[in-house]
């Protein structure tokens, strides 16, 4: 069973290795991952790209967006609640994309069916400074 996501920006990316590096904090391991939150500026070169997995997005709790949110920065989760009234649907078909920045406000809506919500998340974005390497795909 898929389950809501309250609005909020991604503000961490997966990384091989923890390396202390200027301006990269917010260190935490998730399934034997590493992940940090590099500066603003880094977030704001990223794109992700979600491949939808699943029909019947609109029943399992399709992602909402606040159009054109990614352009405010890096924000304080007041701010973030703030602007997420503003959200608009984002169904995609099974075998869609749908592509946006990580500043991007987005959550998930409720599922209204126990149907499964399976999304391949891809990131794409500038080098990593020296010292730090994306996870391999072995490491995934």
């Amino acid at each position: 069973m898929s389950w809501s996501v309250t609005p909020h920006q991604d503000l961490s990316v997966p990384v091989a290795n923890r390396v202390d590096v200027p301006e990269w904090g917010g260190w935490s391991r998730k399934e034997s991952l590493w992940f940090a939150q590099p500066p603003a500026a880094f977030l704001e070169d990223l794109i992700a790209v979600r491949l939808q997995l699943d029909a019947n997005a609109s029943e399992t709790g399709p992602l909402e967006v606040v159009p054109g949110s990614h352009v405010l920065g890096r924000l304080a989760s007041a701010s973030v609640s703030k602007h997420a009234e503003h959200r608009v649907k984002c169904v995609v078909p099974r075998g869609g994309v749908l592509i946006m920045r990580p500043l991007l406000i987005h959550s998930s809506g409720k599922p209204l069916s126990p149907l499964p919500r399976r999304v391949l998340h891809y990131l794409y974005g500038p080098l990593l400074p020296t010292g730090l390497a994306w996870p391999s795909t072995e490491s995934v």
